[in-house]
């Protein structure tokens, strides 16, 4: 069987992402800051990214888009485009959540792993994944949107006293200084790390396509965690 073509987009961030993949292979993944028209910064980064791939856009597979949480305009304008793309060409879309993204751009992990992002308004985007020695990663916990106290006594609790957890996002930047007190329970990735990337999306995209784990297009929509959807109990 031929390995899929997939397309990937990743807008959650100030930072825009295009990647494109063929199987569990990529091909190529350009990157540009969020600055200017967003749809003509996808729209250069999709031509390059193909160029590259000498493939033309009817030749993808399918599409894969970061849906959040993360930058309410960055993620409209991504998942209008995978949107109007998959009608237009009549391909599958596969959405990814942000917060997994960022927690799959740690190699060869062997240990939880929380994606911790700053949300603004003294809150995090969290969630707990635990890799499944294939490269893969397992959800511990759904995305939420927490104070960060409440977002690191909830993944503690999660991971009991089985070892340390890593924390991954832009959130240790926000936090640096209230993070030092978990000492001992928590370690903090390098910068590098920290944002989600079209990469991390073909990847686990890839991982999923054979599950059929695709989305109906027309029902597709941004994953935003406004805060009355964050004044809930557990995980």
């Amino acid at each position: 069987m031929k390995p899929k073509r997939v397309l990937g987009i990743e807008t959650s961030s100030p930072v825009f992402s295009v990647a494109v993949s063929e199987g569990p292979h990529l091909i190529c993944c350009l990157k540009v800051g969020g600055q200017g028209r967003p749809s003509a910064l996808l729209t250069e980064l999709f031509r390059e990214v193909l160029i590259h791939a000498g493939w033309e856009l009817a030749q993808v597979d399918g599409l894969a888009v970061s849906i959040g949480p993360g930058s309410f305009n960055g993620l409209r304008v991504g998942v209008t485009t995978v949107k109007t793309l998959s009608w237009a060409l009549k391909k599958s879309v596969l959405p990814v959540s942000s917060l997994e993204a960022i927690a799959s751009n740690i190699p060869g992990a062997d240990f939880p792993i929380a994606a911790f992002l700053d949300a603004r308004k003294s809150k995090v985007y969290a969630a707990l994944f635990l890799p499944d020695g294939s490269g893969a990663l397992k959800r511990l916990t759904k995305d939420q949107l927490l104070l960060p106290r409440d977002a690191l006594k909830k993944v503690i609790a999660q991971r009991g006293a089985k070892g340390k957890i890593l924390l991954v996002g832009d959130g240790i930047r926000r936090y640096g200084d209230f993070l030092a007190g978990f000492k001992g329970k928590v370690n903090l990735s390098p910068e590098e790390f920290w944002i989600p990337s079209a990469e991390s999306v073909c990847r686990i995209a890839a991982s999923r396509w054979p599950q059929g784990l695709v989305d109906d297009p027309h029902t597709l929509v941004p994953q935003y965690l406004y805060s009355k959807e964050s004044d809930i109990t557990g995980w």
